[in-house]
């Protein structure tokens, strides 16, 4: 009996220390996973923190901007549509980024691109720098206005060779130009379709770079008076010259001050014009142009003139530098 009862307490000492060793063993699990529970929040809130610094980054500097290359534009120019807009409001969904290094990227691939405090994406004029030590400049607006003027019915081509992309034309510019038009004296231009025109109008993007070591620096509110004899002294007539301020004035009479400089090599470099027939006098009149709200010290630009003879080939345009 005294065996029986020894081993009955044996038995029950034993299931006694099991579950106590048992509870003991399914408690550390609980502590360590406590413990990376607790590790794992703090990862997280250090992913926040780092996401938050990031963003203040961003900010402050003006803005990262990561994307996906989706078109290559000739030989110098990579589109690229950000995964986040960061400060981009003019580009709309894609931004344009010049580099001599273009064939280094190929569609598909991802890109980052940092732009600096004071280098916002939508000035045209900036750098901004693809992070892995490049640095390239964002590509630039030009919008030009093309007059043909014949000694008689002629049938003409024109055709814009840009260094960049032409972004819109009127009429539509083919992959050989503006084919096969008869230009009128009076500067009428019918298409084969039968449509008529006054001018043929394209803007693009261009990796010039405008010169300003001389130019003027003009008061907004001076700013049509100045246009009219600007550009009277580089041979636009008064409809020519009408035009230009009527399309130019709106963006540029409300600025403190405009510091305009009118380009020739820079711009005839970036956009050639091949025109058939070749006319006895070609005048492209190009104008950059930015905004200060300072008054600004340049060397004053001087202008030959123009005479008119012969088949005669007028072009204005301009380019905002923001």
């Amino acid at each position: 009996m005294k065996k029986m009862l020894c081993l009955f307490l044996a038995l029950i000492m034993c299931a006694l220390l099991f579950a106590a060793c048992g509870g003991e063993k399914e408690k550390e699990p609980e502590g360590d996973n406590e413990n990376v529970k607790n590790e794992d929040n703090e990862m997280d809130d250090d992913e926040i923190q780092d996401d938050e610094a990031d963003t203040e980054t961003v900010i402050e500097k003006g803005g990262y901007v990561y994307g996906e290359i989706i078109d290559k534009v000739d030989s110098d120019i990579l589109v690229l549509t950000p995964y986040s807009p960061g400060m981009i409001t003019k580009w709309g969904e894609t931004v344009h980024i010049v580099t001599e290094e273009a064939d280094k990227w190929k569609i598909g691939d991802e890109i980052e691109v940092e732009f600096t405090k004071a280098e916002r994406p939508y000035d045209k004029s900036k750098c901004v720098r693809i992070i892995a030590d490049r640095t390239y400049r964002l590509a630039l607006d030009a919008k030009p206005v093309i007059y043909l003027y014949p000694e008689e019915d002629t049938e003409c081509s024109v055709k814009v060779s840009l260094a960049g992309k032409l972004t819109c034309t009127y009429p539509e510019h083919g992959e050989n130009g503006w084919q096969n038009f008869v230009a009128r004296p009076d500067g009428t231009l019918i298409f084969p379709d039968g449509k008529q025109y006054y001018a043929l109008y394209w803007e693009g993007v261009t990796a010039a770079e405008w010169d300003f070591s001389k130019g003027f620096c003009v008061r907004g509110e001076d700013t049509a008076a100045f246009l009219e004899w600007a550009l009277a002294e580089q041979g636009l007539s008064a409809r020519e010259a009408n035009e230009f301020i009527i399309y130019w004035l709106p963006i540029m009479q409300e600025n403190p001050y405009n510091v305009i400089s009118f380009q020739t090599k820079a711009y005839t470099d970036a956009a050639n014009l091949e025109i058939y027939p070749c006319p006895d006098s070609l005048l492209r009149v190009f104008m950059a142009f930015y905004a200060s709200d300072t008054e600004v010290e340049i060397a004053p630009q001087t202008f030959k003139g123009f005479e008119r003879k012969g088949f005669t080939v007028v072009e204005w345009g301009g380019s905002i530098i923001e």
